[in-house]
């Protein structure tokens, strides 16, 4: 049986992280492939949430209500939200995995309480 698919959304603040990202890929290594690269994959890593979104664990966060899920991929971290009921995974924020990623979170949260 095959489950349905989810719809992935992106906030505007999980969109920025990945332009933040992408800049300094393109400003750092001169290489607009690279970053082109860069997207693709990362849409990519997303696109997999599409089939199994609670599998991976939580990150102990919630928001608005949702447990905030936390996807590794290569290093990069995507936290995301499921609404099971709209069948819709938002992906909350992008980071790296050297970041504080548990303060970045607390202090984004705190604009949302």
């Amino acid at each position: 049986m095959i489950k349905d698919k989810y719809k992935i959304e992106y906030t505007y603040s999980s969109r920025d992280d990945m332009r933040k990202m992408k800049k300094y890929i393109l400003d750092t290594f001169k290489y607009h492939e690279l970053g082109e690269n860069f997207t693709k994959k990362m849409k990519g890593a997303t696109n997999e949430l599409k089939t199994l979104p609670t599998g991976l664990d939580t990150s102990g966060f919630r928001y608005r209500g949702y447990d905030i899920h936390l996807k590794p991929y290569r290093t990069y971290l995507f936290f995301y939200i499921v609404d099971d009921e709209k069948k819709v995974v938002t992906v909350l924020r992008v980071m790296q995995d050297g970041m504080d990623w548990q303060f970045i979170l607390k202090q984004w949260l705190k604009n949302f309480e």
